[in-house]
C-alpha cells in the first residue's frame, strides 16, 4: 500500500488527468512540478501509473491515436480513492501534530473533537475482520445511557457524517446491527472464530441503496428513482459533496437551477438531508416522497407559530 509521499503524488496525478485528457508523460511530469511542487522522474511516474491501476483499480490507459494518457471516469472508484487519500492525509497531519503539538495547534483548526471519539478502535476492528474472529466490548445506549456488554462478529466499518459505525452480528442474533464506535469501550479481540458471514453478504449490499446507516422500509418498500430540482446553485454543493453514489446532475441553460436524480431507498437520513437544504431543493417525484417532505416542513413550521 502507498505511503504518504506516494499517495500525495497519486492523488495529484488523478486531479491532473481529470482536468486534461490525453496528456503526455512529459506534460504530466511538468504539471506535477509546476502546480504541485513535485519533482518526479519518468520512472517514478510509470510506477505511480501502474500502482493506480493495479492497487486501486483505476483505469488509466495510453491512447496511441491521441498520443496521451486518459482516465476512465468511474466516479465510484475515484470517490473511494479520494476519500482514502483524504483520511491518509489527515492521519499524516495528526501524526505530525503528535511530534510537534505547538506547530499543529498553530496551523490546524480541528472540528469538534467529540466526533473523533472511538477512532482508536478502528485498527483492532479491522484486525478482527481480517482474521475472522470475534470482538467483545461495552457500549453505552444513546438514549438511556445504559451500558451493556456485547460479543459480536464484525462485518464492516462505515462512516457517516464524520462518525464511524461497526456493522456486526451479535452472538445469538440472526441480523446485523450498527454500533457507533464513539460509544464503545473495553474493546478486545476474542480468539474465537466468528460465525459464517457469507449468508449476510446480500443484506450488506443494502447499504449501497441508502444514505447513512439505517436501511428502512418505513417509507417505501425498495429503491426507486427520485427527482429533485435545486435552486440558488445548491447543485454546486451537491456535486462537491454527493448525497449518494447514484446522484446525477443535469443543468439548466443558465446553471442557476438543476435537476438532480437519485436511485436509492429513501430513509430518515436521506429525508433529513433534503430538509437541511431548505428552500434550495424541491422534491418533484415520486409524489409520495414529496408529500412526506411537505408534511415534515408543515410540522416544523408549527413550532414557530
Amino acid at each position: 500500500m502507498a505511503g504518504y509521499t506516494q499517495l500525495e503524488r497519486l492523488e495529484n496525478i488523478l486531479y491532473i488527468l481529470k482536468r486534461k485528457q490525453y496528456i503526455t508523460k512529459q506534460e504530466l511530469i511538468d504539471k506535477l512540478l509546476k502546480d504541485h511542487d513535485l519533482d518526479v522522474t519518468e520512472r517514478t511516474l510509470e510506477r505511480d501509473l501502474k500502482a493506480l491501476k493495479e492497487n486501486y483499480s483505476l483505469d488509466i490507459s495510453y491512447s496511441h491515436q491521441h498520443r496521451g494518457y486518459e482516465l476512465a471516469e468511474d466516479e465510484r472508484l475515484l470517490s473511494r480513492f479520494f476519500k482514502f487519500a483524504e483520511l491518509s492525509s489527515l492521519a499524516k497531519i495528526y501524526e505530525e501534530g503528535l511530534k510537534n503539538y505547538a506547530q499543529f495547534e498553530k496551523w490546524i483548526i480541528p472540528d469538534d473533537s467529540s466526533e473523533l471519539r472511538g477512532v482508536h478502535h478502528i485498527n483492532t476492528i479491522v484486525k478482527a475482520m481480517n482474521t475472522g474472529v470475534k470482538l467483545k466490548f461495552k457500549k453505552e445506549n444513546f438514549h438511556s445511557g445504559e451500558i451493556k456488554e456485547y460479543i459480536v462478529t464484525p462485518l464492516r466499518l462505515k462512516e457517516y457524517l464524520n462518525r464511524w459505525y461497526l456493522i456486526a452480528i451479535k452472538d445469538g442474533d440472526t441480523i446485523f446491527k450498527n454500533y457507533g464506535i464513539e460509544r464503545i469501550s473495553s474493546l478486545e479481540i476474542i480468539r474465537e472464530p466468528g460465525i459464517n458471514t457469507k449468508n449476510f453478504e446480500k443484506g450488506l449490499k443494502r447499504y449501497n441503496d441508502i444514505v447513512g446507516i439505517n436501511y428502512s422500509e418505513d417509507y417505501f418498500p425498495g429503491p426507486l428513482k427520485i427527482v429533485c430540482t435545486t435552486y440558488n446553485f445548491q447543485h454546486k454543493y451537491l456535486e462537491t459533496l454527493p448525497l449518494h453514489h447514484s446522484q446525477h446532475v443535469t443543468y439548466t441553460p443558465d446553471n442557476s437551477q438543476a435537476q438532480v436524480t437519485f436511485y436509492l431507498q429513501p430513509n430518515h437520513e436521506f429525508i433529513m438531508q433534503l430538509l437541511q437544504m431548505n428552500e434550495n431543493v424541491e422534491v418533484v417525484e415520486p409524489v409520495e416522497l414529496r408529500k412526506i417532505v411537505k408534511v415534515k416542513l408543515e410540522n416544523n413550521l408549527k413550532l414557530y407559530k
